[in-house]
């Protein structure tokens, strides 16, 4: 038996929401044997395609939040220099924004920040963060995520003994605070199976692919249908609680 669907959804971007276009495709395989109480069956996959827009719209619900987000840069500092950068919606003419180019994913992000420095007092400074988007999918987490790599910092207003030092605790300070960065979680595209709460039956993505085409992220989500056992707490041997 085979059978496809498909969904085209848009929406302006809620923290646990998508936007842009999801088209399913869905065929039934023949079941396979795995280890242990599970026995698993190929179910088709998913095709999801996002776009800058809706990338963009998770930053800019990010960088607007009030107060902005800020991370904090070695020492503490003091009540009238804390030691931490703000991320900015645009900085000189540096706007925080996703770019899809060549088969990658990267980003420039506009900061703002001061530093209480040894000896030279409170600086007060301002930049951008060349990054990459390194994605993945965690499949024990079922959740398909962005590593944010900080290839370059650009500072100004900063003097030219600390601007090695200074450009280090920024990009150690994105690198902790921001990654991962989940994307999307396998559920949210995955069809409810018509059984009771407590059946064994459970749907489990296996994989997922992903190319970055012209300003399309395209990401091919395959999915399997697993019956086994549950554990006392209901969940399936193998699967997240």
């Amino acid at each position: 038996m085979r059978f496809s669907r498909q969904f085209n959804f848009t929406s302006r971007v809620s923290a646990a929401m998508l936007s842009g276009a999801c088209v399913l495709a869905w065929a039934l395989a023949t079941p396979v044997r795995t280890p242990a109480s599970e026995d698993a069956s190929p179910a088709g996959e998913v095709l999801v395609v996002l776009n800058e827009g809706f990338l963009n719209a998770l930053l800019d619900a990010i960088v607007e939040l009030t107060p902005p987000p800020k991370f904090p840069l070695g020492n503490r500092g003091s009540e009238a220099c804390a030691s931490e950068i703000n991320l900015a919606r645009e900085v000189k003419g540096t706007r925080t924004a996703v770019r899809f180019a060549d088969g990658r994913i990267t980003a420039p992000v506009a900061f703002r920040g001061s530093y209480l420095a040894p000896v030279v007092g409170c600086v007060r400074f301002e930049g951008r963060a060349d990054t990459n988007f390194e994605l993945a999918f965690d499949r024990a987490r079922q959740v398909f995520t962005a590593r944010i790599n900080v290839r370059e910092v650009k500072l100004s207003n900063v003097p030219s003994l600390m601007s090695s030092g200074l450009t280090g605790l920024v990009q150690d300070a994105i690198d902790r605070r921001v990654n991962p960065v989940e994307i999307l979680r396998a559920e949210q595209v995955s069809t409810r199976l018509p059984v009771t709460k407590d059946s064994p039956l459970r749907l489990r993505a296996t994989e997922i692919r992903h190319e970055v085409t012209g300003e399309e992220l395209r990401l091919r989500i395959f999915y399997e249908i697993v019956r086994g056992q549950t554990s006392s707490g209901g969940s399936i041997t193998g699967e997240r609680r």
